[in-house]
């Protein structure tokens, strides 16, 4: 794929640095772009189904037993988006994360603050990973008014000269006798 006769290479990585008296940390976090391996694992729950007067059979999205399935689930998938957008980390192992256990995943966050990341420092980790993976709207909106601004700007320059010429490109004066 090609934009503007430009080839796109690689998925989007960001980088944080968090600094410290004895040198920097640095992660990176790079868009992740496949999820089919966290579905295989972490599948999307189903609603029930309910019987219906007359037989007619429906999902019940409302049912709490589901609502509660459903918000696991979108927190396990942020939490493995997390750890494997992180691989991009040179260096970076976890203790007590086991990328094919989704039990494990929310564990990520105990280690790097046992690990002497303050919650602040970890937020701003989260808010890479989420920069990266295009879930910043914020950024994107931003991204966006730029670009109209731009091409605002493009459309308001005349095409043509708003006054006539004073000299033609000899150097000869105009002509007022036209």
């Amino acid at each position: 794929m090609k934009i503007q006769g430009k080839r796109l290479y690689g998925p989007n990585v960001e980088v944080v640095v968090i600094p410290r008296q004895n040198g920097e940390i640095v992660f990176k976090a790079q868009a992740v772009l496949d999820y089919s391996a966290h579905d295989k694992i972490n599948p999307m729950p189903t609603a029930p189904i309910r019987l219906m007067p007359g037989g007619a059979r429906q999902e019940n999205v409302e049912d709490p037993r589901f609502l509660k399935r459903q918000d696991e689930w979108a927190t396990n998938k942020f939490h493995w988006m997390f750890l494997k957008a992180l691989q991009a980390t040179e260096g970076l192992e976890w203790e007590t994360v086991d990328l094919s256990n989704p039990a494990t995943w929310g564990n990520y966050k105990k280690e790097m603050q046992d690990g002497g990341l303050s919650p602040g420092e970890i937020a701003r980790i989260e808010m890479c990973v989420a920069d990266a993976c295009g879930l910043n709207q914020a950024k994107i909106d931003e991204a966006t008014s730029r670009f109209l601004a731009g091409q605002a700007r493009v459309l308001a320059e005349p095409s043509t000269p708003s006054s006539e010429p004073t000299s033609i490109p000899s150097g000869e004066p105009v002509s007022v006798s036209a």
